[in-house]
């Protein structure tokens, strides 16, 4: 736990499905946590997806109950309907189960999700990816410590194997709920796992496996230097626009240009994955072999300044609308983080893109003065906030409309994420 340099008073939240290795952690982490005075929460997600999952999230809750650990259980709507969709449900659960748990996270003051990984999926994980054809990125596998939506995604089991966790259990007189998906053979993932004997009589035995992770992992330490180091020479803006000098660029060597360029149109695109490699090292080739034309890719604009490279939101992909509550905080198009905080009832108000035909009237000469400063193209893809009465707040230039700024303790807040996101390790990219 060292390496994830929790302070006292921390608060963080461990992820507990209620199979062996996640309540093992929910256990751990739990007696961790007393001495070193650090408030844990457990969050369970009902994704529907199998009639059962509300019984287990219950009989989830009632063993934590018994430890004095708080618990909380996240209903996914929309499974259901995903699990008529039998070749991308599981898929889709898992990425709104993430969802779920980090939106939790940013409203509830959680710095950290703590998830049960362990050394099996990490070797899972390698030969998945292996039998994609991955780079040394996918094949390095899950890191210890991600960030996903401004929440710290940490992963403390990957030394230890299921075995042991289960062990574990038994120690601790912990029961647990199997999940009889984690042995269908429709999953690869099972495949693989149940192919281990084989592999281990060649000689790939989990031991080596992690090792060549390991290598892996360097490898892309290092590259990761690389990249940061050209990224250092480019600059954000408040509105999440990137430019980098494009002789810098064609200055770095391929794979560290083709690796800033993935970063920057993942982060000004709101983005959770890159863009597919085809599409980037066409992109790359035209600017290498001229002569400069403009381009769209990966939800970004792609244009020409001078002597730099200017990567903006491309408007047109922008559909999200996202409902802001009162003493909340939510990611808005992947870019954004707002939040509002008021002292007394305050109506939900929509955030959405400015667009080109909102109704500006309310705003003062200097507000309106300042979005004229604001290119076109980029101004229309800025967060507005948005009630009954039409437009609310334009963070960016600072207005508020007068009955709203009138709520008692009326307070907005906008951080950009974009340039974080950028900064991050290629192993931040996905879980």
């Amino acid at each position: 736990m060292a390496g994830f340099r929790l302070m006292p008073g921390a608060r963080v939240a461990v992820a507990v499905s209620g199979g062996g290795d996640s309540m093992a952690l929910a256990r751990l982490l739990a007696a961790w946590a007393i001495p070193n005075k650090v408030f844990v929460q457990a969050l369970t997600v009902d994704h529907r997806l199998r009639d059962a999952a509300a019984v287990e999230a219950q009989q989830v809750g009632a063993w934590l109950d018994l430890h004095d650990i708080p618990h909380t259980v996240l209903a996914w709507n929309d499974g259901p309907h995903a699990r008529t969709l039998t070749r991308s449900a599981q898929s889709a659960a898992r990425e709104a189960r993430y969802g779920l748990m980090t939106d939790w996270c940013s409203a509830n003051g959680c710095s950290h999700l703590f998830v049960a990984h362990h050394a099996d999926d990490q070797v899972e994980t390698f030969l998945l990816r292996l039998s994609r054809g991955s780079g040394v990125d996918g094949l390095a596998a899950m890191a210890p410590t991600v960030v996903r939506d401004g929440i710290v995604v940490s992963r403390p089991l990957l030394g230890f194997t299921k075995a042991q966790l289960l062990d574990a259990c038994r120690e601790m007189d912990q029961p647990w709920i199997e999940d009889p998906s984690n042995e269908s053979a429709a999953s690869t993932r099972v495949r693989f796992r149940q192919a281990q004997e084989l592999l281990e009589r060649e000689g790939l035995t989990r031991d080596r496996l992690l090792a060549t992770i390991g290598h892996l992992q360097r490898a892309r330490a290092a590259l990761d230097y690389a990249v940061a180091a050209l990224l250092a020479k480019g600059s954000w803006d408040a509105y999440g626009v990137t430019r980098l000098s494009l002789a810098d660029i064609l200055a770095a060597p391929e794979e560290i240009a083709l690796r800033a360029l993935s970063r920057l149109l993942t982060a000004a695109g709101g983005q959770a994955y890159g863009p597919r490699f085809e599409s980037l090292t066409r992109l790359y080739g035209r600017m290498t072999s001229g002569p400069w034309a403009d381009a769209t890719l990966h939800g970004c604009f792609i244009a020409r300044d001078g002597g730099d490279v200017v990567i903006s939101r491309e408007a047109a992909q922008i559909t999200e609308d996202t409902t802001l509550e009162a003493n909340t905080s939510v990611i808005w198009d992947g870019r954004f983080k707002l939040s509002l905080a008021v002292s007394n009832a305050a109506p939900d108000f929509t955030i959405s893109r400015l667009g080109a035909t909102a109704d500006l009237t309310a705003l003062s000469d200097i507000e309106r003065a300042r979005l004229d400063d604001i290119p076109a193209r980029v101004r229309v893809t800025l967060p507005a906030l948005f009630d009954a009465n039409g437009l609310a707040a334009l963070p960016h230039v600072g207005f508020t409309r007068g009955d709203v700024a009138e709520l008692a303790g009326f307070r907005l807040g906008l951080t950009s994420i974009s340039e974080e996101k950028a900064c991050r390790t290629s192993g931040d990219a996905k879980l």
